[in-house]
């Protein structure tokens, strides 16, 4: 009878538990929701991140991809962006409510403004190419891009296996973007000649302009130490 009791308390030992198997159990486990409501603007953005990624799903249910009232922003944009809220929530949950939200803020912030920066510099290549208007705002994207290094700074992002791999992915894609003519979704047309002879369609722009965006993404999502 000892021998089968301590064969089973080994078996118990050795199998992780169902909460350790789950990929993101604080979604789910009472300590998260307890120190979640003890923090109010983490409450509070929790809230606004899944309504955002509520109303761009039901956007596309409704057949709608941008969103007007947005300036026709992609709606997936707006589930990236939920989800970047999300992840800062959940990993920093024993964080502070100030640190939460600040840094969820600066992972959000810089990487629209990252991809901007960049979208807007593969037009030019060099930066004193652009206009002063252009430029001024060349200067703001890539200044406001820059706030991830308080990330790193507090040692809440570092350069993971994932995102170095997602960022490897992104370059990649940005790469074969340009070497296609980069074809913008506006209206179909190339902005430089193409490298690659691969006839473009709305589907192929779109899905350039989709596919770089999540690596860029990923490569924020997978910062956290």
């Amino acid at each position: 009878m000892e021998v089968s009791t301590a064969v089973h308390k080994n078996i118990n030992n050795s199998t992780p538990s169902l909460e350790k198997q789950l990929p993101y159990p604080r979604y789910i486990s009472k300590d998260f929701m307890r120190r979640l409501v003890s923090k109010p603007f983490s409450l509070i953005m929790f809230l606004l991140s899944l309504g955002m990624i509520a109303f761009a799903v039901y956007g596309w249910l409704q057949g709608d991809i941008y969103v007007a009232r947005l300036n026709y922003v992609d709606s997936s944009t707006l589930v990236l962006v939920g989800l970047l809220l999300l992840r800062a929530i959940t990993k920093l949950e024993k964080q502070s409510d100030l640190q939460t939200v600040s840094i969820s803020l600066v992972s959000v912030i810089s990487f629209i403004f990252a991809y901007e920066a960049l979208y807007k510099l593969s037009f030019y290549f060099f930066p004193w190419r652009m206009s002063p208007e252009e430029l001024r705002a060349f200067i703001i994207q890539v200044a406001v891009s820059l706030v991830v290094l308080a990330g790193f700074a507090q040692g809440i992002f570092r350069f993971t296996r994932g995102s170095k791999i997602a960022l490897a992915a992104f370059i990649v894609l940005w790469v074969i973007w340009l070497a296609v003519g980069f074809p913008q979704l506006w209206d179909g047309l190339n902005v430089y000649l193409p490298l690659i002879g691969v006839p473009s369609s709305w589907g192929m722009i779109y899905a350039l302009n989709r596919l770089t965006k999540v690596a860029l993404f990923l490569f924020y999502y997978l910062l956290y130490a």
